[in-house]
């Protein structure tokens, strides 16, 4: 009875084990994949999730964080001596692949905004985002910018002069596209590089 008690006792422990050792896996596995370059062969290019933090220590400030200012800082940096860019967000697909890889925990931006006086989005490339291309928005925002029935969306632009810049939200909070004022700052950027010279696809 004894031997029995105590072989029960060791097995419980080792569960324990197992399950602590299971846990402490699965939370360094959702810890965020930040300042290293990963590529994607469909864009052939290269995604980071930046941390203002990390990479510019001493330097960091809210007026460093705006949608401008890292944008400025996006086409400053460089992976494999080529010039990077907020990232363009394609399609579903890739969507999915910054969501998987990198499993941002703050607020993040991209090279997106919303141009209000034009009613457009458009990309950081100068490209017009498409009316039917893919779209991420949140059930707190809308494409057009404007003030719906629903209480929970933006009021959109109150100045048609203004754009709204574009962001992810993070992991946790669905991973979908939010548009804010000029003055919203946050402290993460997705930043993308050509694998090939200075290519684009």
């Amino acid at each position: 009875m004894i031997r029995y008690e105590l072989g029960c006792e060791i097995m419980r422990k080792l569960v324990l084990a197992l399950m602590l050792l299971v846990g402490g896996a699965t939370t360094v596995a959702a810890a965020p994949l930040l300042d290293t370059p990963v590529y994607y062969e469909p864009s052939d290019s290269y995604f980071e999730l930046v941390s203002l933090q990390n990479q510019y220590p001493g330097r960091f400030a809210r007026n460093e964080t705006s949608w401008l200012a890292v944008k400025e800082l996006a086409a400053k940096r460089s992976y494999k001596g080529r010039r990077g860019r907020l990232a363009v967000v394609r399609d579903r697909a890739t969507n999915s692949f910054l969501r998987d890889t990198f499993k941002p925990d703050q607020p993040s931006w991209f090279g997106l905004q919303y141009l209000c006086k034009y009613n457009r989005l458009i990309w950081a490339n100068g490209r017009l985002h498409k009316r039917d291309g893919f779209q991420n928005w949140g059930r707190v925002w809308n494409v057009e910018g404007k003030k719906p029935n629903n209480p929970n969306r933006s009021e959109g632009c109150s100045n048609f002069n203004y754009f709204y810049a574009v962001h992810y939200w993070s992991s946790k909070s669905g991973f979908t596209w939010n548009a804010n004022a000029k003055n919203v700052h946050w402290k993460m950027m997705f930043v993308e590089y050509p694998a090939r010279g200075n290519y684009w696809k």
